[in-house]
Parts: structure tokens; C-alpha cells; sequence
């Protein structure tokens, strides 16, 4: 289908303009009235957006609403999620990674990079249903696979085959959780293994690291030093990042310099970090996310993800990435109309840039991958949340608001009202 789009507004563009998508692409962006096509766009002065991407997210275990954490600390849910791993069915991880996938794309996400466990407890039966859920929505959905080994690798051989098998069935990213170690001189092995495996598929690394309140983690210098020593600049990313909140500032800024340099990208899960980090501190809470605005004034790339849902990890959250980037402006004091329009591009230019997406963005020529926005600037896109009026797909319109969310037939499980 050929689209036009007439009285849209653009970022960075003075005038409204008309679009026009031939192909499946961006054929022409134009401040002059263009003839419509057989689809025709009224944006009534709505902006136009890239579509948006989640950085960092896990399929397998969302909507999975038992068993419940009590504690709410990180710590009970890995173990509880450690004890249902076997249990899961094939079935059941497509359906509920269904769900939350539609989720998305009603909210105008198209991208997502999702870290699956790698480990001698669910070996690769997550894998192997992720791999699934990827191929069912290929065509409206592109998922980037995260081989994550939650329960180390220094000294956990059947993980590290593991690993290495999962790299073989096509999963994208090398993982890893260094301070999950025993030690910080396990958790440079740890960096090391994963180093090894990436460079002998040319992959990408994107490494949970010092997800925990105890400050005396900094995993994230370890892999900052080792993105410089391989040469791996631009293909590395650290992610949740927590202990950072915790450690002096001598050592914040060194390590910040070092990020920056190794051209790391951080991704801050914040709405989930709110909630599980800081659980053992009666006054003074911390918030447990890393030090944002510092990471920014350094130029290091920042972008955010939505990470769990409705489980034992977070039981919120609804897929919505403009709501997690407002939780990460909030948070991290981002309240500047630059700051704000900042925060706007954490799903969107920032998390395209660590997932090194090609012809990104609202250009000619570019693949017609865009969001209407009932709103007119990206301050009040993050303030006010509004609805996606349509979501497009390389040409294709995948959703359409009126009074509901209605979903292409194209959507495996999505042709009816959301």
C-alpha cells in the first residue's frame, strides 16, 4: 500500500509537512501539498515519529504472575523463577510473549532486544520458544536474542557450553551478569569468556552489570577496560548499571570516563530498578538506577527498557515505552525542555544506536517505520502520554486508534480490537 501523510508535524522542521511512502519507504518529506495516494493521512498537525525500540526486555518470563515475590528483592526472584524454569512450557511462553508483544506494538514499539536465561536449569528450552515467538511475528516484529548465562560462567562449564550452543542456534548478542561471580576477579574471567564467544561469531555484548545496591561491584570499569583492549567500541552495552548510584564520585567519574571512551551504551531499567532495588534501606532509600545525567554530561549513549512485566520481578508496567522514558526523566531529573526531549530519545535514537538498527529514522529513503502522535512536540509526548494514532510498518499500517486499538490481520492473535 501507498500512504500519504498530509499536515504532519516533524521535529526540527519549521513548517508542516506532507509524506509520502512508496514501497514501503519514505519517498518524499515535502512542505508542499502532495497529491494523495490510495491511503490517505490526515495528521491534523500530529507529530511524526520513528517508531520505538525497547533496549532491554525479557520475553519468556512476562505476565507470568505466579508465583509471588513477597521480599520484592531481585534476589527472591531470580531464585523463584530459578525453581519454575523447568516448568514452563513451550505453549505458554508463546502465548504470554504474544501478549506482551502486541502490547507493544499497540504502544508503537517495533523493535526489541530480549535477554533470554542461558543456563544449566532451563538449558536452552527458553531459547528454543523465543526463537519460536520470533519467527510467528517475523514479519510486524524484529527481536534481537540476548544469550544471557544469569548463574555465572567463571566457574560454571555446562552454562558456558551452553553458551556457546546458543550462539550456534542463531541467538544475536553475547550476554553475561558479572557480579552475579563470587568476586570482582571472577567477574573479569566472566568478561573475558563472553569477549571470546563474541568475537569468534563477530556479535555484539550486552552484559547486565552491577545490578545490586552494594556499591563494592563495578563490573561495568572491568568491561569498560576489556570494550578498549578487543577494540570493541560502538558494540558493547551495560545494562541496569544500580551500584553506580552507590559509589563515591571519585570513583563514578572514573568510571564514567572509561564508559564514555569505550563508547558503551548504557541502558537504565528504571521502573523495575525503583521497585526491586534499595528493598533493605528503612531511611533514605536509594533509587537504585545509574547516575543518568552524569552518564549524558560524559556523552555516553543512554537509553532505557522496559525489562520485566507483571511478574515476579516487576508486576507492573504495560509495554509502553514513552511511560519508561518518563520514569527515567523523572528520576533522573531530567526536567529542561532539552532534557526532556533527551529522555524522548532514549527509545528511540539512543536504543537504535546500541542496537546499531540501519536507516533509522524519519528521512528519505529511509523504511517507513513511524508512530502519529496525538501531540504536536516531544515534551508533551513524554507529558501526557498520548495515544499512538497509527503505528506503520515499513509502509504497512499495523494499528489504528479510533475509540480502541485496532490491529492488522497481519498480527499473529491481533486481527480484532485490543
Amino acid at each position: 500500500m501507498n500512504i500519504t501523510i498530509h499536515n504532519a508535524t516533524l521535529e526540527n522542521h519549521p513548517d508542516r509537512v506532507d509524506i509520502k511512502i512508496n514501497e514501503g519507504l519514505i519517498e518524499m518529506i515535502s512542505s508542499r501539498p502532495i497529491s494523495p495516494c490510495e491511503k490517505r493521512i490526515e495528521a491534523r498537525g500530529r507529530l511524526i515519529s520513528p517508531a520505538l525500540i525497547d533496549p532491554h526486555f525479557h520475553l519468556e518470563n512476562a505476565l507470568l504472575a505466579k508465583p509471588v515475590n513477597r521480599s520484592g528483592t531481585l534476589e527472591e526472584a531470580i531464585r523463584l523463577y530459578g525453581e519454575i524454569k523447568t516448568r514452563i512450557t513451550p505453549e505458554d511462553i508463546m502465548e504470554r510473549a504474544g501478549r506482551a508483544i502486541r502490547m507493544a506494538l499497540a504502544n508503537g514499539t517495533l523493535w526489541m532486544r530480549n535477554h533470554v536465561d542461558i543456563d544449566q536449569i532451563g538449558r536452552l528450552r527458553l531459547l528454543d520458544s523465543i526463537l519460536a515467538v520470533r519467527q510467528k511475528f517475523r514479519e510486524v516484529f524484529t527481536i534481537q536474542i540476548v544469550a544471557f548465562p544469569q548463574w555465572g560462567l567463571a566457574e560454571n562449564s555446562e552454562a558456558l557450553d551452553l553458551l556457546w550452543q546458543a550462539m550456534e542456534k542463531e541467538a544475536d548478542v553475547v550476554g553475561g551478569m558479572p557480579h552475579g561471580e563470587k568476586d570482582m576477579a571472577a567477574a573479569a574471567r566472566h568478561i573475558e569468556i563472553a569477549f571470546e564467544i563474541a568475537r569468534h561469531y563477530d556479535a555484539d555484548i550486552d552484559m547486565h552489570c552491577d545490578e545490586t545496591d552494594d556499591p563494592y561491584w563495578h563490573t561495568l570499569e572491568l568491561l569498560a577496560d576489556k570494550t578498549m583492549e578487543a577494540g570493541y567500541q560502538g558494540r558493547v552495552t551495560a545494562s541496569h548499571c544500580c551500584a553506580m548510584a552507590g559509589w563515591d564520585d571519585a570513583r563514578a567519574e572514573r568510571i564514567i570516563a572509561k564508559t564514555a571512551r569505550a563508547e558503551i551504551t548504557v541502558i537504565t531499567n528504571t521502573p523495575v530498578n525503583l521497585h526491586i532495588q534499595g528493598r533493605g534501606d528503612t531511611r533514605l532509600v536509594r533509587r537504585g538506577i545509574a547516575r543518568v545525567k552524569d552518564l549524558l554530561a560524559a556523552g555516553v549513549n543512554v537509553s532505557c527498557g522496559q525489562d520485566d512485566m507483571g511478574n515476579m520481578f516487576y508486576p507492573f508496567g504495560r509495554m509502553d515505552m514513552l511511560e519508561v522514558a518518563n520514569f527515567a526523566a523523572h528520576t533522573a531529573h531530567l526536567s529542561s525542555p532539552e532534557e526532556i526531549r533527551t529522555a524522548f530519545d532514549m527509545p528511540r535514537s539512543a536504543a537504535a544506536r546500541a542496537l546499531r538498527l540501519p536507516d533509522y529514522g524519519v528521512e528519505e529513503g529511509k523504511p517507513a517505520n513511524l508512530i502519529i502522535f496525538d501531540t504536536k512536540t516531544a515534551e508533551d509526548t513524554i507529558r501526557l502520554q498520548p495515544s499512538r494514532e497509527y503505528v506503520i510498518r515499513e509502509g504497512e499500517i499495523l494499528v489504528e486508534n479510533r475509540s480502541e486499538s485496532i490491529f492488522s490481520s497481519r498480527i499473529p492473535g491481533g486481527g480484532e480490537a485490543f
